[in-house]
């Protein structure tokens, strides 16, 4: 027979799912609008959704904190040409 899963065990994956969606989702609104706080908030939801245990999303939240990355990134450089 097997064990039936709990609620936990069913929801933890599409919590780590749902955290590697919102980075790169982030990152990538963060090129349009308000780089300053979307930008920081992507990188911040890929390592959350990094420390989950679920090997198959850390690809998407690598995306996500690069993603945030360059957006902060590319805000400075426009910010120091414009000086």
């Amino acid at each position: 027979m097997h064990a039936s899963k709990s609620m936990s065990d069913i929801s933890a994956p599409s919590h780590v799912q749902g955290l590697a969606v919102l980075s790169l989702a982030l990152g990538i609104l963060g090129f349009f609008f308000f780089s300053l706080i979307l930008g920081p908030l992507a990188i911040l939801t890929g390592y959350l959704a990094m420390r989950g245990t679920e090997p198959q999303h850390t690809a998407m939240a690598k995306a996500g904190i690069a993603v945030g990355t360059a957006v902060l990134v590319l805000h400075a450089i426009l910010l120091t040409a414009q000086s």
